[in-house]
């Protein structure tokens, strides 16, 4: 048997082909396909180019893949999506059966290996996904990257440059955050910020979560304003997972489990400190992310096809091999 999983987000779009034993056959990493940046044919070429590439490393055909679950941002989000992605996914991989989520559902199987508990990713955008022992499923956030999505690298971004114009004005003292972004663009003029935003981030949103790194570095020169904006992202992410856990069936006696994924919290301590405390304050027990988010979407194409001491060695086999 043979297990496809992709993972896809804002950011990146990760594909993984298994067999039933987690060795693996293809592994592959293209941009990220978020239909509502694409469009129906921008989407379709990168699908096609991706599916093409990785059946040509593998030296398989689609008739051999026992079952693909494909993780994608915006399934669900924007209408159409529903019926759009089966059909231009079938068309890619004939006769290969197919299941489709939100990429929500592939952090959480990952990170908690499919066991109860609530997965809270941050990354481009932010969501928290959960599930109790009964199966059912809850999903708070995800709303957008400009309006929305508290706690994510954009969100963090928004509040950096919220701070920088602010400093800019005298409106507060100028810190490391006010020459950190003058930095990291490149600007002789700060009024150059708003057409950088206007202009280059209005065209490609990603731009806005790149601008993260620029608040962790003001972060990690103890600039109070920085790390106050990571306390308060913890405090938002908090929140999703408080949301989540009042609308499922987890037992009141014991904390229920927590795991996180996505870029922010690749800031380390700095993020993770607070995350931590928020979440412990709000009775929750924190366990690291078990596995990716690509092992969690090949782990929900073979959970109905092998046994769950089988998908935790493949699960276990795969990422050591990655």
């Amino acid at each position: 048997m043979i297990f496809l999983g992709c993972d896809g987000g804002s950011t990146k779009t990760e594909w993984l082909l298994v067999d039933h034993t987690g060795q693996v056959l293809a592994h592959r990493i293209f941009p990220g396909c978020n239909f509502a940046f694409w469009g129906e044919d921008g989407f379709r070429d990168l699908m096609v180019r991706s599916v093409q590439t990785l059946l040509a490393d593998s030296g398989i055909t689609s008739q051999q893949i026992t079952s693909a679950m494909l993780s994608l941002t915006v399934y669900g989000e924007v209408p159409g999506t529903e019926e759009f992605f089966p059909q231009v996914m079938q068309s890619i991989l004939p006769d290969c059966p197919l299941q489709f989520s939100n990429d929500s559902g592939a952090g959480w199987c990952g990170s908690l290996a499919g066991r109860p508990g609530i997965n809270i990713v941050a990354g481009t955008g932010s969501v928290a996904y959960g599930q109790d022992s009964a199966g059912n499923a809850s999903r708070v956030g995800g709303w957008s990257l400009f309006f929305a999505d508290e706690g994510s690298c954009s969100w963090v971004a928004r509040q950096l440059i919220t701070e920088f114009v602010k400093q800019s004005d005298g409106r507060r003292p100028r810190s490391a955050i006010y020459e950190e972004v003058r930095s990291a663009l490149g600007i002789t003029k700060d009024l150059y910020v708003s057409g950088y935003l206007q202009t280059e981030v209005r065209n490609n949103s990603a731009l806005l979560a790149q601008l993260q790194p620029v608040a962790l570095r003001a972060a990690r020169r103890g600039d109070t304003s920085a790390l106050d904006i990571y306390r308060r992202a913890a405090a938002e992410l908090a929140e999703t997972a408080v949301a989540i856990r009042c609308k499922l069936d987890f037992p009141v006696e014991v904390p229920v489990r927590v795991s996180y994924s996505g870029g922010l919290f690749h800031a380390g301590e700095i993020i993770l400190q607070p995350f931590r405390k928020e979440m412990e304050q709000n009775g929750f027990t924190i366990e690291p992310p078990l596995y990716s988010p690509v092992i969690g979407a090949t782990a929900l194409a073979a959970e109905r096809f092998i046994s769950p001491a089988a998908l935790d060695d493949l699960l276990a086999n795969a990422a050591q091999a990655l």
